[in-house]
């Protein structure tokens, strides 16, 4: 197994296809081609059907007709092409020149069929003619971009006529609807990301255990952010231990905190993106099909690590949602450690103050709220009728001790004065200190210990 990773994405970039539809007519080419394209930067999109109209389509790439009609006075064949279009091979063929996109040729007869089964995969449709019948084969929850070209497409690259457009025209507004529809369907995929995010947040962010945090954790990053497999590794020492993943094989070893791009990851305290771990000096990992990485420091408590098995596979934009759920992990983890702490704490806290042989009790305020914690058995023997949750003006009968109590829970420390309470058959005058405690991270309460000759001779066994 992998000590650095580990990981696939779910959704491989797809090459860009193009459906070209022409019309059922004789003459109009075979309608069944394919052409794979290498032309420039592919495009990205946007919906709805579009009528080619305006552009000038230059694009430094123009194709020419072959050849002219030898017979005096005749007409040239890129003067008729004009006039009737060119073919649709060589409409599909001209996009594919200029796009590095797959070009699909089919006629109005077959290109619903193709729709209807392949319509997901497409990036746009390109209509020669003014039916666009076959783009009601799509389903409901399909949308692609539509180029109507209801003006005969010219082979030739200068800018269109009235009665025609150019193949480059046709190109360039190919290029731009799906532009446009990819920055709106990142936009949306985007937002659907942050949604599921800000989900596994509330979710994160209230478990109980640290195993609980870690498998949310993990569950975030192949639900919200799509991704197959991941790793988080906590450090334990000078070890890094993985302690969650969504990996196929479950067996994981630990590294040093400084070895690998985990322990990098982990120094630097900075997210970083790994083209291919296999040619990176510092991964350690044994399985030779894993390429590209995504680490990322869970502040100083470990790693989340995303792999995949292709090259250059994550983003920058992959890389700031990983450091969100990132986020969310080490708040988690931070609560949590500060819980433990807090409750260590207590339970001192809770231990040295059962055993004190005086009279002492504890008092909190919370939400403007002053009510008794806890009395020890000292409190209960000595008096009575008093519980946790009741408020301070019910427990403590005089005006003195209330104000003593206040005073400290109002930051003035540590103060001592004397009460007159009942002890027993009669009342007495007892010293009283009180005492302000704040635990790291805790609600402030304060103690407060009574003391009378009376008592201290009973709780020596003197009196």
């Amino acid at each position: 197994m992998p000590t650095d990773f580990v990981g696939s994405v779910t959704q491989d970039p797809v090459a860009g296809r193009v459906l070209v539809v022409a019309p059922s007519e004789p003459g109009s080419g075979s309608g069944d081609g394919s052409f794979a394209g290498d032309g420039g930067a592919s495009g990205a999109d946007a919906s709805g059907a579009e009528s080619v109209d305006g552009e000038d389509g230059a694009d430094g790439s123009n194709r020419t007709s072959r050849g002219t009609d030898e017979r005096p006075g005749g007409a040239s064949e890129s003067e008729k092409s004009r006039d009737r279009g060119t073919d649709p091979d060589t409409v599909a063929a001209g996009i594919a020149d200029r796009l590095p996109v797959e070009v699909v040729l089919r006629d109005e007869r077959t290109a619903g069929e193709y729709l209807d089964e392949l319509g997901p995969t497409i990036d746009c449709v390109v209509v020669l003619g003014s039916d666009t019948g076959p783009l009601g084969c799509l389903p409901d929850d399909v949308s692609i971009p539509a180029v109507v070209c209801e003006r005969p497409v010219v082979e030739t690259g200068g800018a269109e006529g009235a009665t025609t457009v150019p193949v480059a025209a046709v190109a360039e507004r190919v290029r731009a609807v799906v532009r446009e529809t990819r920055s709106r369907s990142d936009l949306r995929d985007q937002n659907t990301r942050l949604t599921a995010l800000s989900r596994y947040a509330r979710d994160i962010t209230g478990c109980e255990t640290v195993d609980a945090v870690l498998d949310r954790s993990v569950a975030a990053v192949t639900d919200a952010l799509a991704f197959d497999y991941c790793v988080i590794l906590l450090s334990d020492g000078d070890r890094l231990v993985p302690r969650a993943s969504a990996l196929p094989d479950p067996e994981l070893r630990h590294i040093g905190v400084t070895e690998g791009i985990a322990g990098r990851t982990l120094s630097s305290g900075e997210a970083e993106i790994v083209a291919d771990m296999q040619s990176d000096p510092d991964a350690v990992v044994d399985h030779d099909d894993l390429h590209a990485l995504l680490s990322v420091p869970i502040g100083s408590r470990g790693v989340l690590q995303i792999a995949s098995h292709t090259r250059d596979a994550f983003d920058e934009r992959d890389k700031e949602f990983a450091e969100i759920l990132a986020g969310y992990t080490r708040e988690a983890l931070a609560r949590l450690e500060r819980e433990v702490s807090l409750r260590a704490e207590r339970d001192r806290l809770h231990a040295f103050y059962r055993a004190v042989p005086a009279p002492a009790i504890c008092i909190q305020r919370r939400e403007g709220e002053t009510t008794v914690v806890e009395v020890n058995d000292a409190y209960e023997e000595v008096f009575s009728g008093v519980q946790a949750g009741q408020s301070l003006s019910a427990a403590v009968p005089t005006e003195a001790e209330r104000d003593q109590y206040e005073a400290a829970l109002d930051g003035e420390g540590t103060s001592r004065g004397s009460v007159r309470r009942r002890v027993g058959s009669g009342e007495e005058t007892l010293a009283l200190t009180v005492i302000p405690v704040t635990p790291p991270g805790g609600s402030h309460y304060v103690f407060g210990v009574y003391r009378t000759a009376q008592i201290d001779g009973d709780a020596d066994g003197s009196g």
